[in-house]
Order: structure tokens, then C-alpha cells, then sequence
């Protein structure tokens, strides 16, 4: 994956660095410091090595972590049936009013039902992904369009349930505007003007500022 080829870079850049680096201390500090630079030399290297490890083992669970969580996807039935009826809901926007169905009262409608499951699902990956547990670049490749969208076309299912509480899919409110932002997601032109709405939408809903 991406990160680990920049990690790759880094190690090369780094030992390369500090080899020259300690080649020429050695040849122009006083003989009586050569020991000690050439222990500070392999001392800085161990070290470099033991981060880019800890680097490199964080980064194996984020990828572990994030195609068990798409493994999971894949064989949930019950989300995959609620995708569906998602959907079939998004096919029917002008005919539905999402604002009205994140309300209390409407809590047993089958629409408010699958909505709520997706979005809680994303809201709970998104939280993973704001802490380093998931891969985001690999999760962004596989699931980008399909999670912009939801974040579009549900915007007032979650601007009204965020008036109850603000805390409502603030994590997915953050993962769909950080992605929204990628240069991908606004090349094809009848989305443009969609998207940009979506830009402000977005940045009113999430509490919080992307860092």
C-alpha cells in the first residue's frame, strides 16, 4: 500500500542520510572521537530502525484491521439487505422526506431503519479510521463513491437528527467532507455543483474542525 512504500523511502532516505552523514564525521572529527561518533553513528541507526519498525507495525494492523472490516461488509447479510433498501430510498428521494424520517416517531419505518443502520456502521468505521485503527487510503479506494453518496444524499436525515444531538455522525460527517475534499471525488461535472453543496452542508454539521 501507499504508506508503506513512503515508509520504504523514508528508511532508504534515512540510512543513506546518516551513513554519508557519519562517513564524513569520521573523517573530519580528531582520531580521539572516532569511537564515539562511530557509536553515536550506529546508535542513531538502531534507533531509526526500531521507529520505522514500530511505523511499519502500526501500519500491518491498519491493514489487517481494515480488510477484516471489509471482510465483515462483505458477509453481513443484514447490511448488505439494508444497503439495498438504502438504496431503494435514495430512488425515491423526491418522493421521501429525510428529515422527517430521523425523527423519534418514524424510528420503526423501514427506510429510517436501513438509513440509520448504514450510517451508524460508517459512523463507527469513521471513528477507526479518526484514530488511526483503519487503513483510510485503502478504505477511501474501495468505498469512496458509495460513501460520499450516502453523506449527500442523507445530509438533512443527519442535520435533523444532529438538532436532537450534535454528536450524531460526526465522525462520518468528517470521513465524507474529508473525502469529498480529495481530488477524485469532484472530477465528474454533473457532481460538481452537488459537492460543493455538500462542502457547506458538511462543514456546518461536523462539531469539530478537520485537523
Amino acid at each position: 500500500m501507499k504508506k508503506r512504500t513512503k515508509l520504504n523511502y523514508i528508511l532508504v532516505g534515512v540510512v543513506v542520510i546518516t551513513s554519508i552523514g557519519g562517513i564524513f564525521l569520521i573523517h573530519r572529527v580528531d582520531e580521539k572521537l572516532i569511537s564515539a561518533t562511530a557509536i553515536l553513528l550506529s546508535a542513531t541507526l538502531a534507533l531509526t530502525a526500531a521507529l520505522l519498525n514500530l511505523a511499519y507495525s502500526r501500519q500491518t494492523a491498519r491493514e489487517a484491521n481494515s480488510l477484516e472490516f471489509q471482510k465483515r461488509l462483505q458477509d453481513n447479510d443484514e447490511y448488505i439487505e439494508h444497503v439495498r433498501k438504502v438504496g431503494e430510498a435514495i430512488a425515491k428521494r423526491n418522493e421521501l422526506d429525510f428529515a422527517e424520517l430521523a425523527q423519534p416517531e418514524q424510528r420503526s419505518n423501514e427506510y429510517t431503519i436501513a438509513i440509520r443502520y448504514v450510517l451508524n456502521t460508517w459512523e463507527q468505521a469513521s471513528n477507526a479510521i479518526r484514530h488511526d485503527l483503519y487503513d483510510e487510503l485503502y478504505l477511501y479506494e474501495a468505498y469512496k463513491s458509495m460513501v460520499v453518496d450516502f453523506g449527500l444524499y442523507f445530509r438533512e436525515f443527519i442535520s435533523s437528527s444532529q438538532k436532537r444531538q450534535v454528536t450524531f455522525y460526526e465522525n462520518f460527517s468528517w470521513l465524507v467532507l474529508k473525502w469529498v475534499i480529495r481530488k477524485d471525488s469532484i472530477k465528474e461535472k454533473n457532481r460538481k455543483k452537488e459537492l460543493k453543496l455538500i462542502f457547506k452542508k458538511l462543514n456546518r454539521l461536523a462539531p469539530k474542525k478537520i485537523h
